[in-house]
Parts: C-alpha cells; structure tokens; sequence
C-alpha cells in the first residue's frame, strides 16, 4: 500500500516538472539567468487582459512563481509596471516607463 503511494506520489512530481525548462549553469555550478525583463514584459503580449499575474508570468516562461513575483516587483520598482493586490491575488500591469498607465487595445479603458 506504501509503495502505491509513492508512485503516485511520483507522478504528480515528475508531471509539474515537465513543464519547466533546462536551466543553465556556469563552470561553479550557479545557474546562469537566462530570463530577461524584456520576456517577462512580452508575457502582458500573450496574456488576455489588461493585467497578469505571477502565475502567468511563471507559466508563460518556464520559471518558479517566486523567481516571477521577483521580476516582476523589481520591474515595479523600475517604473515599468504597476501592482495592486486584489484580495489573495497581486495583479500586475503595464506603465509608459513614468509611472503612467498604458492602455493597450485589449482593454475597455478603465485603470481602476
């Protein structure tokens, strides 16, 4: 009865790591940041709405959840996106690089 369970338990593992990609590392071993800002901003392309969020972002290029809420923040720290925390979630959203709101034709017009 144990070991069924392992191998499910197994299965999930395997199943959710399918879906990250190969990360590269240099000669001590450390991975090598291969995701720039510029993926991170081409994710708000491939995502239906206005906003995203960490899960998008995560998905959309491979990475963790964590390693995407840290781009993405350093990217509000930078003027290039707003956030606001919706209940549990944090919703993310493009600016013209000043702090300003950008409207781009998927959305109805409203910021708020």
């Amino acid at each position: 009865m144990a070991s069924g369970h392992g191998r499910e338990r197994r299965a999930k593992t395997t199943g959710r790591r399918k879906r990250r990609r190969k990360r590269l590392r240099d000669e001590d071993g450390q991975f090598v940041q291969t995701i720039g800002f510029d993926d991170v901003l081409a994710v708000f392309d491939d995502v239906a709405g206005p906003v995203v969020t960490t899960t998008d972002v995560a998905d959309g290029l491979g990475i963790t959840t964590e390693a995407a809420r840290r781009k993405l923040n350093r990217l509000v720290a930078e003027g290039e996106l707003c956030r606001r925390k919706t209940g549990r979630t944090v919703v993310y959203w493009r600016t013209d690089g000043r702090g300003k709101v950008t409207i781009d034709s998927t959305s109805d017009g409203n910021t708020n």
